[in-house]
């Protein structure tokens, strides 16, 4: 049984019910680069020297997909971050864009377009639910997204024993609507269906997703879900900025942090 308590002033606080406590540590989440667009390039490295003010030190980053491969490699070569970064397939990498990603990041990436890791007794699952030619709406499964059974392959990352992975998080570039609705920038209506069945069955501690250029939070079958917005540019009028999300023994924050653009003016 998963006990949850929302605070809202400052962060968002999740408490599990765990027999084992994690070591603490904190990684971000970052979405929508669309490095070769708009203010890509200087809000990346905004983001990069942003990040070493932060404290704890994250341990990671990831990145819920639509980067612009080329254009990315090229900034991440000269600015050389020093933090791990993990990457999230979007519908604007193209299988040339994924193969430039998985080179980038071999450790992660072998056939297939989806891997999980493990950090501190955390698992983190990537999905792949954005195909490479494009298309708005996201699918497990896909002509356009290697790897077979992406959806049983979820399952069985799922499927562990939570005193040794007390805490799971899910990432994916599409994400699931609020009413299990498809429309043009979700999930299909029956991915979704079956996305509230896999999670009603296994718990995971969280979703991350992006897509929508838009700071949105929900819940599907008690699962949080966070949409993280464009760390470029957003509808609404919304911000850029990222998750900084931090494991405390048998607590996760899930603090939202507006890009600090007012450092570069």
């Amino acid at each position: 049984m998963v006990k949850r308590v929302f605070i809202f002033t400052i962060f968002l606080l999740f408490v599990i019910s765990i027999n084992v406590l994690c070591d603490e540590f904190s990684f971000l989440v970052i979405s929508d680069l669309h490095i070769a667009e708009k203010d890509g390039v200087k809000n990346f490295t905004v983001f990069i020297d942003q990040i070493k003010e932060l404290k704890p030190k994250p341990d990671f980053v990831i990145v819920t997909g639509d980067i612009h491969a080329k254009s990315f490699q090229k900034i991440y070569q000269e600015l050389k971050p020093e933090i791990p970064f993990h990457v999230v397939f979007g519908n604007h990498e193209r299988r040339e864009d994924r193969n430039t990603l998985k080179q980038m990041f071999p450790d992660d990436f072998k056939e297939k377009d989806f891997y999980s890791f493990v950090h501190k007794n955390v698992k983190c699952i990537v999905l792949c639910d954005a195909v490479d030619t494009g298309d708005h709406i996201g699918h497990f499964e896909s002509e356009g997204i290697k790897g077979q059974e992406q959806q049983a392959w979820l399952e069985r990352e799922l499927n562990v024993d939570r005193k040794q992975y007390p805490f799971v998080f899910v990432f994916a570039h599409i994400p699931p609507s609020p009413d299990g609705k498809a429309e043009t920038m979700y999930l299909s209506t029956n991915d979704q269906k079956a996305l509230r069945e896999i999670f009603k069955k296994y718990n995971p501690s969280a979703m991350f997703c992006g897509h929508l250029h838009k700071k949105f939070e929900f819940t599907i079958e008690d699962i949080p879900v966070f949409i993280v917005p464009s760390l470029n540019w957003n509808f609404e009028n919304q911000v850029a900025g990222f998750y900084f999300v931090k494991i405390e023994g048998d607590k996760f924050y899930s603090e939202f942090i507006p890009l600090n653009l007012s450092s570069k003016n």
